[in-house]
Parts: structure tokens; C-alpha cells; sequence
């Protein structure tokens, strides 16, 4: 591993461009951060995103050479421009008002109201559940001429979807997993489905906040009904972050 011991890891890589070859990304990573060979392309097939390593500003730099020898566009990123993530906010229920996104509490009383103007990204995929679930195969054995049923069980990945709302001044975030999020403030739109259920709350949301900057899986989400799967919600999480960074530098350009 060429990372210099230090403990100043103040630093993160972007990955902007998406990489034509996974392996040869991986390859990269797995050379320059150490990383095991699994680990290193469950990154790159993360890209584009910002890379989970923490590293020295020095190795940052490096590793960003490295990668753009590929032809993908990448940047060091200091942790402070992400710290929002830091302080992730898990809410279970949400309303859309005129004057804002409302975050109830738990017994439906309001508890926070994000002005729409706050709304910066919307971030939208499908990913594992915090548990799987054990399904009956229903297989029969014959033992001593008597039928018995011989329960055998195997694991059923649970999935669920994620809405990720990222909001400025201050800057903060918030996660909403539709299997534990109550659909209330829907009334009669509500439905038995929770992928319904997320995808009209988010129609909701863009209605009242057309400016906030969705990213690829989150428009597909709400314009095509197609959800993207990510292998974790950490991945999500990557890939969100570069999308506040996106949408970052492109109200600087349009300052």
C-alpha cells in the first residue's frame, strides 16, 4: 500500500466521469488505496461518486492522477464540503405544504419545516434492507412411509427505497426509507404500495420544488417508474454526495 502514515485524513476522491472499463478502475484502486480486489470494484462500479477511502490531501492528489490517466475526471475533495453527511437526519414522516417540507414526529405533530427554497438534491435508489427474510420452500420427504412436510428456508434479500433530501443554509441532510415511512400526508393518494406510495411523495416535492437538482436514478424514479439498485446504502450515499458537489459547481457557474 503507497499511502502515506499520517492521520490527517481530511480528504476525499471525486470520481465524475463514468469509467468505460470497471476493471481497469478497480485495478487502480486497488493498487493506489490498497484496497482487496472486492472492495476496489464495488467502487468503481460505484463511479461516478466520491470514493469512501479518507485520505491525506497529498494522496489525494496522487490518486486523483492516477485515475484521470483513465480519462475520467476526477478531483480531491476536503471533507468539509461533505460534512453534512456527517449528521444524517433519519425522518419517518413528511408532509408537503405551501410553505414548505414539513418533518412530523412521531406522533404526527410538526416537528420541522424546510422552506422549498432549502431543497438542493434529491436523491432516489433501491437498496438492501436492514435485515432478510426467510421464506418456506414447501419441499416434501417420505420417511417411514408417512408424508411430512421438511421446512426448509432459505434467505430472500430484502430491498427497500431510499429518498435523500439535501438541503442548504445551513447545509444538512435527511434519509427517508420507504419501508419504515408512514404515508399520512398523502390522504387518498395513498396506496397498499410503498413504491407508489415514495414515487407520488416525490412528484409532490419537485412540484413544489422544481429547482432541486435530482440525480440520474432519482429522474428515472420520477419520469420513467424505474428504480436503480445500489449495493448498499453506502453506495447511495457516495453517489449522492457527488451530486451535491455537481450541483455545488453549477451555481457557482451560474453566479
Amino acid at each position: 500500500m503507497r499511502i502515506t502514515e499520517t492521520t490527517e485524513f481530511s480528504t476525499r476522491v471525486a470520481v465524475f466521469s463514468k469509467p468505460g472499463d470497471l476493471h481497469e478502475l478497480a485495478d487502480v484502486l486497488a493498487e493506489e488505496l490498497g484496497l482487496h480486489p472486492t472492495d476496489a470494484m464495488h467502487e468503481a462500479h460505484s463511479a461516478p461518486c466520491v470514493l469512501s477511502p479518507r485520505l491525506t490531501s497529498a494522496n489525494a492528489e496522487r490518486i486523483t492522477s492516477a485515475i484521470e490517466q483513465l480519462g475520467l475526471h476526477t478531483e480531491p475533495v476536503p471533507l468539509d464540503e461533505l460534512r453534512a453527511f456527517e449528521d444524517l437526519r433519519t425522518v419517518h414522516h413528511v408532509a408537503c405544504r405551501l410553505s414548505g417540507l414539513e418533518i412530523l414526529d412521531l406522533l404526527g405533530l410538526p416537528a420541522e419545516l424546510i422552506p422549498w427554497d432549502d431543497l438542493e438534491v434529491l436523491s432516489v435508489g433501491e437498496t438492501p434492507a436492514e435485515s432478510s427474510h426467510h421464506q418456506q420452500t414447501g419441499e416434501f420427504t417420505v420417511i417411514s412411509s408417512a408424508r411430512h412436510i421438511h421446512d426448509v428456508y432459505t434467505d430472500v434479500p430484502a430491498h427497500t427505497i431510499e429518498l435523500w433530501i439535501v438541503c442548504g443554509t445551513p447545509e444538512r441532510v435527511y434519509r427517508l426509507d420507504a419501508s419504515k415511512l408512514n404515508f399520512e400526508s398523502l390522504a387518498e393518494q395513498k396506496t397498499n404500495s410503498i413504491h407508489i406510495n415514495l414515487r407520488r411523495l416525490l412528484q409532490g416535492i419537485v412540484r413544489h420544488a422544481p429547482h432541486a437538482h435530482l440525480t440520474p436514478a432519482a429522474r428515472e424514479f420520477l419520469d420513467h417508474d424505474k428504480l436503480t439498485r445500489f449495493t448498499s446504502p453506502e453506495q447511495l450515499l457516495n453517489v449522492t454526495q457527488l451530486h451535491l458537489l455537481m450541483a455545488h459547481r453549477l451555481d457557482a457557474a451560474n453566479w
